[in-house]
């Protein structure tokens, strides 16, 4: 009988702290999306401040870093730290892989911005985060096309029909920024903070906008 294929602890670590790390990124750039959908957010989120929010995303970058980590030490494909941490340096697969290092340093910029927002603008801040659309694609190619897990199966499935519903909504939060821009409406989200005010000094949940408020809130 042939001898049974011992696979690596490696090759575990790589594809668990990988998915895991996209569950996270789902889950924050969901929260993100359904806070200011109307007739979607008081079904999902009471949160009166972005800490959970920030918190989600943060240990979604903690374990994109193991992902890469973990790299360094798979022992089927020798990545170098260049390979890993350098974008499009890698001679295995070098777009796919160059996508990933990518959204990381664009996740680790999103979430540095975050947790330094009480010392930059509510405008300088909200034009950082959309940095979130851009990550959320490039994640997702690399996801797709290089996750041993999703070449295949119900996981497969999962990953489409999961991903779908959330660019769906992504859309649907687009358009709705868009018609409220064109009536000159605010956008109030469940989250105080995500709120934006079209009209300066408008106020929303009560309370006025500005930069004091947006500090003080978070």
């Amino acid at each position: 009988m042939p001898s049974e294929i011992q696979i690596p602890w490696d090759w575990y670590i790589v594809r668990a702290s990988a998915l895991v790390g996209f569950l996270l990124l789902y889950v924050s750039i969901f929260i993100g999306t359904v806070s200011c959908l109307p007739g979607i957010k008081k079904y999902f989120l009471r949160l009166k401040s972005l800490n959970f929010h920030c918190w989600i995303s943060l240990q979604a970058l903690i374990f994109a870093l193991f992902h890469g980590v973990a790299l360094l030490f798979h022992q089927f494909i020798k990545f170098s730290f260049a390979d890993v941490f350098v974008p499009f340096h890698s001679s295995f697969e070098p777009i796919l892989v160059g996508l990933g290092t990518s959204g990381f340093y664009l996740m680790l910029i999103l979430v540095a911005t975050s947790y330094a927002r009480k010392y930059i603008s509510a405008k300088i801040w909200r034009s950082i985060h959309f940095l979130n659309i851009g990550l959320y694609i490039v994640v997702i190619i690399h996801a797709f096309y290089l996750g041993t897990d999703l070449k295949t199966g119900l996981l497969r499935e999962i990953f489409i029909w999961a991903n779908g519903f959330l660019i769906l909504l992504l859309l649907l939060n687009m358009i709705n920024r868009i018609w409220s821009r064109a009536k000159n409406l605010p956008i109030i989200c469940e989250n105080p903070i995500l709120n934006e005010n079209l009209r300066p000094g408008y106020p929303a949940g009560g309370e006025k906008r500005s930069p004091e408020n947006f500090r003080r809130r978070i």
